[in-house]
């Protein structure tokens, strides 16, 4: 029997192995690997709090590249949706912990009954792991517990990595005052609630985190501060535009294509619409686009368009961001556009000073809390799988050092610019290579197509890639 290791059990790592169940027409033994404290959801779907609102309307949300209909149609199913209309149900952003309780259904349904009747056997193992070593065309899986896990396969669907601590002087990241990592139990770390709190940031880590204080009754003020002073832009109805490329420009280069960008960014101003349409508009071919510019293009991408982009990206609900606007408004919420300078800590408080463009002033709060989101260099890297990876050469970073280098089928390039018949990488390992590799979309099609691949099948033309991401 086939055996396949999953390092991760959040969306990529499930939706790897319900793949694999579905796809192999023989038995597998399938072993996921994951210190989640909740199965099949991840950091992203482990939330109760239901104030996290999904970012992406219901009918974009099939777990299943082959079935884009699958999520809306169990959504149907439940008791507290079953009186919505179908429409208005397609086009609803509903809580985060109902997508967790999704995935946790579909992993069941096809580790249960269905994997017994296909004789599949399957282990989670709540642990984590620290070395892959390969000899024979095998695969040695080393867990920090001590146990050795062999397999024919093995899938890295490692997720996000924890946000790197944030350097600034005068700051300790010891501190009972600084909380680097909001994702994973950093409540219990909190301040009286009357007391002033910082966030640095003002991306999608941070409205949650927002979200999160104000459920807790935060009666303090709460600052948010970037260079860029953006909130991520609210979803939007759509509406017709033109199409910006096609199938047969969509590899043109650089210049030519901002060119095209900013002449219609010009015209969505002008013309009083959204102007982040064109990121909808250009969706299908991201990917492509990112791969054909160059090194020196990509790095000039990320250091001229990269922060507006993301903004016009990765929206959020648009009543997540009417609740954003409302905290404002009432002065619990202040966004801060400026330069983190200095940190000086006391026995009570910790003073930042910021730096804005026309003025400096002191802030004074009780708490900092990084809101920086996912650290991407995996060059250094705090993560021990990786580090004995680089250093058995087994991965090598990507030319940008924002993941590690895979072949098109998702195979790993080891140091040697070898492609690897046992490792296959994906989601934000895959960033540096596919620029948009992190979103439901198109970490859905990279599990079926890794799937198809280890359960040796030809690959199929049933998966719908284009996103419609406006609201309809």
């Amino acid at each position: 029997m086939k055996s396949i290791v999953i390092i991760g059990g959040g969306f990529s790592g499930t939706t790897t192995a319900i793949n694999l169940a579905r796809l192999s027409a023989t038995p597998l033994q399938i072993t996921i690997v994951s210190n989640n404290r909740l199965p099949c959801r991840g950091i992203a779907y482990s939330t109760r709090n239901s104030s996290h609102l999904l970012n992406v309307v219901a009918r974009n949300m099939s777990a299943l590249a082959d079935q884009p209909n699958h999520f809306v149609e169990w959504l149907s199913t439940r008791s507290e949706y079953l009186d919505e209309p179908l429409p208005k149900l397609r086009e609803k952003f509903v809580p985060r912990k109902v997508y967790g309780d999704y995935l946790h259904c579909l992993f069941q349904w096809y580790f249960g009954t269905f994997a017994e009747e296909k004789k599949m056997k399957l282990e989670t193992v709540h642990d984590e792991a620290r070395d892959i070593l390969i000899k024979d065309q095998r695969a040695k899986v080393i867990l920090t517990g001590g146990r050795v896990v062999s397999a024919d396969k093995v899938v890295l669907a490692v997720g996000n990595q924890a946000p790197a601590d944030f350097r600034l002087r005068g700051l300790d990241v010891r501190s009972l005052k600084y909380i680097g990592n909001p994702w994973i139990g950093w409540e219990t770390r909190l301040p009286s609630s009357d007391q002033d709190v910082l966030l640095i940031g003002t991306g999608l880590t941070m409205v949650d985190t927002f979200l999160t204080l104000r459920d807790l009754g935060w009666k303090g003020k709460i600052f948010a501060v970037s260079r860029n002073g953006l909130l991520p832009l609210s979803h939007f109805k759509g509406f017709d535009y033109p199409e910006l490329l096609d199938d047969e420009n969509a590899t043109i280069e650089f210049r030519k294509i901002f060119s095209i960008f900013k002449q219609h960014y010009r015209t969505t101003l002008n013309s009083n619409l959204n102007p982040a349409i064109l990121v909808d508009k250009l969706r299908p071919f991201t990917q492509r686009i990112w791969q054909n510019f160059s090194v020196f293009e990509k790095k000039q991408f990320n250091r001229r368009f990269r922060t507006q982009w993301n903004v016009m990206r990765h929206r959020i609900a648009p009543e997540i961001h009417r609740q954003l606007r409302e905290a404002i408004t009432q002065k619990q919420l202040e966004v801060i556009k400026g330069r983190l300078c200095e940190c000086v800590e006391s026995k009570e408080k910790m003073k930042i000073r910021v730096e804005g463009k026309h003025a400096k002033r002191v802030i004074e709060v009780g708490a900092v809390i990084n809101c920086t989101g996912p650290q991407e260099s995996y060059v250094p890297s705090e993560s021990k799988l990786f580090k004995n990876l680089f250093f058995h050469g087994l991965v090598q970073p990507d030319e940008m050092n924002m993941g590690i280098k895979v072949a098109p089928s998702f195979s790993v390039i080891d140091r040697g610019g070898n492609t690897s018949e046992i490792l296959f990488a994906m989601g934000a390992l895959l960033k540096g290579t596919l620029w948009e590799s992190t979103a439901v979309p198109e970490l859905r099609t990279q599990a079926f197509r890794i799937a198809e691949t280890i359960a040796e099948r030809s690959h199929s033309s049933e998966i719908v890639e284009d996103v419609l991401e406006y609201s309809i």
